[in-house]
């Protein structure tokens, strides 16, 4: 009577097709996966929009545009507290930010930048920094002189 009772839970195993218990496994697997990959919090692009040319001296004036995508509706860090570091640079300016989409929030602002250094002592570069508890962003952008005009 026992090989009966466990050869009947087999045959109704048996009976569901495999695609569909295939299905069912990734149902049950994809949430764990998906809590286990960092969800960015924001998502940052450098983009000159002013002053492009194939290499960059020292006294060049150069306008970046920056665009900023917030994933989480309900970010804890507001727009103005994004940092910016300049290597080699200096910021002359920048304009205040400016929604360009609500959903996903997609923000964007200008920073005037003039080249202090050639690259002999260190990368000339500018730095957005996010810090956030949602993972945040830290985003490069390096101008590297007589060689490529931006690099990320």
């Amino acid at each position: 009577m026992k090989d009966r009772t466990t050869r009947s839970r087999t045959s109704s195993l048996a009976r569901i097709p495999v695609p569909l218990r295939a299905a069912v496994f990734a149902l049950i697997i994809s949430p764990l996966f998906l809590a286990s990959v960092p969800a960015f919090g924001c998502s940052m692009e450098f983009r000159v929009t002013g002053g492009e040319k194939e290499g960059y001296a020292p006294g060049d004036t150069v306008t970046v545009s920056l665009t900023l995508m917030l994933t989480h509706g309900n970010c804890l860090v507001e727009p103005a507290d994004t940092e910016f570091h300049a290597t080699g640079l200096e910021i002359l300016g920048a304009t205040a930010w400016k929604r360009i989409r609500e959903r996903p929030v997609i923000l964007a602002k200008k920073l005037s930048v003039v080249s202090k250094g050639d690259g002999s002592d260190g990368e000339v570069a500018l730095r957005a920094v996010r810090l956030c508890e949602r993972q945040g962003g830290d985003l490069k952008a390096i101008f590297v002189p007589e060689k490529k005009k931006i690099r990320e």
